[in-house]
């Protein structure tokens, strides 16, 4: 997991306004004549289908721990203005994408040189699928007489494009199972369909590597999900954050792990 810590300026000595309304305070008087520079990036926005955006805007980009932030202009792109030197996490938010993270960007700041991150964020529009259910089916006869056991699992939801898409699953010893109470979890791709059988099948070897045992009882809920890896986790809680999930999960389904 991704760690980092910001530099906590806490010296109020003297301040610069960032946009109208923000200031960040800096430790020392030379340093804030010295070493203040802007720091820009980009953020992209894509549809569910992961089409680019048109319109970009809207994106609040903050940096932690400080009042300090900005939005994306229709382009993407973003700055935070006259920022002293330092490390710093950056977060960003637009209703509807969810949340992101940039964490330890090192800002030199010298002779007012901007920190450009070159690398561009991506956020896709929170999936709309709603997970109606959860078919779980043991493997055939002629898979186990293999020596092979395990499950399919295969979501239900409403899909009048047949494209596949993303749904990301839940597991725990438990029925409270959600998605910020699990022991493992799973992407996957699917259509949608109750019989597909796709190319997601788990076996018990699957998930005893996850730490569960066999003839054990889990607990699987699904939620659909976007096309990116936009997974982080937060620095502060050290809990993974999924941003791009449907606020409509699946009910709760338990299946027994095989004993072989």
């Amino acid at each position: 997991m991704k760690k980092s810590f910001a530099i906590l300026i806490v010296l109020a000595i003297g301040c610069s306004k960032n946009n109208s309304n923000h200031s960040i305070a800096v430790p020392d008087v030379v340093l804030a004549q010295q070493n203040r520079a802007n720091i820009q990036g980009m953020i992209l926005l894509y549809d569910e289908e992961g089409n680019r955006q048109a319109d970009m805007s809207g994106v609040t980009v903050s940096i932690d721990n400080s009042t300090v932030s900005t939005k994306t202009g229709a382009d993407g792109k973003w700055a935070l203005d006259s920022i002293p030197y330092g490390t710093y996490d950056i977060s960003y938010a637009k209703q509807g994408y969810g949340t992101g993270k940039i964490m330890g960007i090192y800002h030199a700041a010298t002779n007012h040189a901007t920190t450009v991150i070159s690398k561009s964020e991506s956020m896709a529009v929170n999936s709309s699928i709603a997970v109606s259910n959860l078919v779980i089916t043991p493997f055939n006869d002629a898979i186990q007489a293999a020596g092979v056991t395990g499950v399919h699992i295969d979501p239900v939801f409403n899909n009048p494009s047949g494209k596949e898409k993303y749904i990301r699953l839940f597991f725990s010893d438990n029925g409270s199972v959600n998605s910020n109470n699990y022991l493992a979890e799973v992407k996957v791709r699917s259509s949608g369909a109750a019989s597909q059988m796709n190319d997601f099948n788990l076996t018990t070897s699957f998930f005893v590597n996850l730490g569960f045992k066999k003839g054990q009882t889990i607990y699987v809920k699904a939620y659909g999900d976007s096309f990116l890896a936009d997974e982080y986790t937060d620095p502060i809680t050290n809990t993974t954050i999924f941003p791009s999930l449907s606020t409509k999960p699946s009910s709760t389904v338990s299946f027994v792990l095989a004993t072989k």
